[in-house]
């Protein structure tokens, strides 16, 4: 007997339409068209008696139509006058052209604060200093990273994938500051695991057991050459409020209730120190050159 997910529920499809307030106009709409119309007649009040009246109606209708596609017109999903708004602000701000550097400035590790140098000094990068505990200064704001392995969720049993939604709903729900999941897909360089394969083959103790082991390692040398290898790495940013001398008992706190919630489903997560944290952010800005490889399992 087949076994059904229990999860069921009936999604409207415009959930997030705000409420009509007047026939099927939102309050955003009649704050456009209000005005618009007693603009409209006072200018037939105005221009009644002095102009003729098809020019006032052509004034009229250029109005009421700029106010009306305002109102109710849209573009990728966000209203016109949202859009609008956001393009003359786009046009009024200021623009200045900032050369790239050549490379990519080097992360700052902890200091005590005595230390003066130029460690020290804020870069123009999300990340500003790394502690050793692996918090992360971001200004006004404080972060920790967790590194997680992925589930196979399509080829869990219903049952399964009924506990594991209900286990990352949990982590949702745990969830009271912003939090940040990137997914990565990086090169894979095998060519460690190869040499590993061949010097240790020479210890194994017995000869077939030393010819399989540079069997499987030209199998992954041929492997390596034929094929993009691709590994996916995601990484959790949990962050707090404060600056990390004052927050981060908090944000490491929630790292680790994160990382439980995330057990539950069946994820390895691990919380990265220092070290393991400078390397990831190093990575992820030069996604062309992929990080050492881990010792840890």
């Amino acid at each position: 007997m087949s076994d059904f997910s229990r999860w069921r529920a009936r999604i409207p499809a415009d959930i997030d339409r705000p409420d009509p307030l007047l026939g099927p106009l939102t309050g955003r709409q009649l704050l456009i068209l209000a005005p618009a119309a007693l603009g409209v007649w006072l200018l037939f009040l105005a221009l009644g008696e002095t102009a003729p009246l098809w020019a006032a109606a052509t004034v009229a209708t250029v109005l009421a139509g700029t106010a009306t596609a305002l109102a109710v017109g849209q573009r990728d999903g966000i209203g016109l006058d949202a859009f609008a708004a956001a393009a003359l602000a786009w046009t009024a701000a200021p623009k200045h052209r900032v050369g790239a550097p050549d490379g990519i400035p080097p992360l700052p590790r902890w200091a005590p604060r005595r230390h003066r140098g130029p460690a020290l000094e804020p870069l123009r990068l999300p990340a500003s200093a790394i502690h050793p505990d692996g918090v992360i200064d971001l200004d006004e704001r404080c972060a920790a990273l967790i590194a997680c392995t992925t589930v196979n969720f399509h080829l869990a049993a219903p049952g399964d994938q009924d506990a594991a939604v209900g286990a990352f709903a949990a982590v949702l729900d745990a969830l009271t500051t912003p939090v940040q999941i990137l997914v990565q897909g990086r090169a894979v360089d095998l060519s460690p695991y190869t040499s590993g394969l061949r010097e240790g083959a020479a210890e194994l103790p017995h000869p077939a057991l030393e010819d399989a082991a540079h069997a499987h390692a030209d199998f992954l040398d041929a492997l390596q050459a034929e094929r993009d290898l691709i590994e996916r790495v995601v990484l959790v940013a949990v962050t707090a409020p404060g600056t990390a001398a004052k927050a981060r008992r908090a944000v490491l706190r929630r790292a680790e209730d994160t990382a439980a919630h995330l057990a539950a489903i069946g994820i390895r997560a691990r919380i990265c120190d220092g070290t393991a944290a400078e390397r990831l952010l190093r990575a992820s800005l030069a996604p062309a050159f992929p990080p050492a490889p881990d010792n840890e399992e």
